[in-house]
């Protein structure tokens, strides 16, 4: 039988949906000289927080959810892309039914 949370339970888990407060996402910075508009950038982004315009990449600018993975630096032919910040963490996970909170991983 399927267990379901509690809304009193679901009342005590953080909300890391609170950018800059629980969360500030990672930041890329794009040489827009270099880049082609080639799109692989786009595609290999798994946050989609990328986008083209004009023919060139940007970091979208409604809620870019960066995570710094480094996924559009590898896939760059034109080598344009440079991460800038990476995203921290200022809250601890809490895993249900997998023991004590563990601290944020480190990047």
């Amino acid at each position: 039988m399927t267990e379901h949370i509690k809304f009193t339970e679901r009342l005590s888990i953080e909300d890391l949906d609170r950018e800059g407060v629980d969360v500030v996402f990672g930041q890329v910075q794009i040489d827009r000289d270099k880049c082609t508009g080639c799109r692989m950038c786009v595609k290999a982004c798994p946050a989609n927080a990328l986008e083209v315009v004009d023919k060139k990449s940007r970091m979208a600018l409604v809620f870019p959810m960066c995570m710094s993975c480094g996924d559009c630096t590898a896939v760059c032919p034109e080598v344009a892309i440079a991460i800038t910040r990476f995203i921290e963490f200022h809250k601890y996970f809490r895993y249900l039914d997998r023991g004590a909170p563990e601290g944020p991983r480190k990047f």
